[in-house]
């Protein structure tokens, strides 16, 4: 089911003397920019909708949400690869989408790596790496240790073939711990196991589990980010934990479908930079627990396709599939 939101509509005849005169060559100021998001709610939602009062403020244009929840976000990207490519319907994707999802899923109705239109990178979430509160381990260092118990553990996702997935996939190869795993029909079910004990750990996006860290249901022993994060000061990066090679963030950015006009992808590219950076749109990205970290079209690009080839090598080390 497809769910709109309006962000800041404006009728045709305001748009008309709104637009800036290099913009109407570029955007139809008849049509408002609808942005995908692939999950009902949550950061990606929030993210579009920041973006989309981003784009209306900066381009003059009338933008809609959209979300088209299922697959892992493929429902909405399959939406946006078969799109025309006016930069009328754009995505929020991220490393769910466009890094683990082609890695794992092998009858996907379109190619990611030709498909897409990088157009800008908006930000990172980092994963923390939680357990239980009652559990023993007070580090990194000490889980593993206690993780080597004959029963071993479990660790929850939020589905097969989830970036919190392959995360702790990346975690048990490079620690060579014997680690099951625990699917969930979405992050919330595996949280709440795991606040009662039946998981032992899960490497989860910040922004599902900083309410339980604060509230002390859950302990974070790690974030899975270059550095430090400001909403958990005390906890340690990875390096500091001792895996100095262990970084995963769950990237956010904005993708529009193949054969995009470059004016088009620039001038889209430039309103989503200026959103990202300003005090507001920083402000609403850290409340969200992500670090803002703005990239145009050349960088964004070469991250992502770095990243589908980093979760590719982990997916076949791991040996995952997941059957369409």
């Amino acid at each position: 089911m497809t769910t709109r939101r309006a962000v800041l509509l404006l009728p045709a005849a305001a748009l008309a003397w709104a637009l800036p005169r290099r913009a109407m060559a570029q955007l139809d100021p008849t049509r408002p920019v609808r942005i995908q998001v692939g999950y009902a709610g949550g950061s990606f939602d929030a993210t579009g909708r920041l973006l989309a009062e981003g784009l209306h403020e900066r381009l003059g244009v009338g933008a809609l949400v959209e979300n088209r929840p299922g697959a892992g976000g493929s429902i909405a990207s399959d939406y946006v690869a078969k799109a025309p490519p006016d930069g009328s319907v754009i995505l929020i994707g991220g490393a769910g989408t466009h890094g683990v999802t082609p890695a794992v899923r092998r009858n996907l109705p379109f190619d990611a790596a030709r498909d897409f239109t990088a157009i800008a990178r908006v930000g990172e979430f980092p994963n923390v790496m939680v357990i239980p509160a009652a559990a023993p381990p007070r580090d990194v260092q000490a889980f593993i240790q206690w993780a080597r118990r004959p029963e071993g553990v479990n660790f929850g996702s939020s589905g097969t073939g989830t970036s919190i997935h392959l995360t702790g996939e990346l975690f048990r190869l490079r620690t060579g711990l014997a680690m099951t795993h625990v699917p969930y029909r979405g992050s919330g079910a595996a949280v709440l196991d795991l606040q009662a004990g039946r998981i032992q750990v899960i490497f989860d996006n910040m922004p599902n589990v900083l309410g339980q860290i604060q509230a002390g249901t859950l302990r974070a022993l790690a974030v899975t980010s270059p550095g430090r994060v400001p909403a958990l000061p005390d906890v340690p990066t990875m390096a500091e934990a001792g895996m100095p090679d262990f970084v995963v963030t769950s990237w956010v950015g904005v993708f529009g479908p193949a054969h995009m006009a470059p004016a088009t992808v620039s001038q889209l590219a430039g309103a989503v930079l200026e959103t990202v950076r300003s005090p507001t749109g920083q402000a609403r990205l850290e409340a969200l627990g992500a670090r803002p970290s703005p990239a145009g079209p050349a960088g964004f690009d070469a991250m992502w396709r770095a990243d589908m080839r980093r979760w590719a090598e982990v997916v076949s080390a791991a040996r995952i599939t997941v059957e369409d």
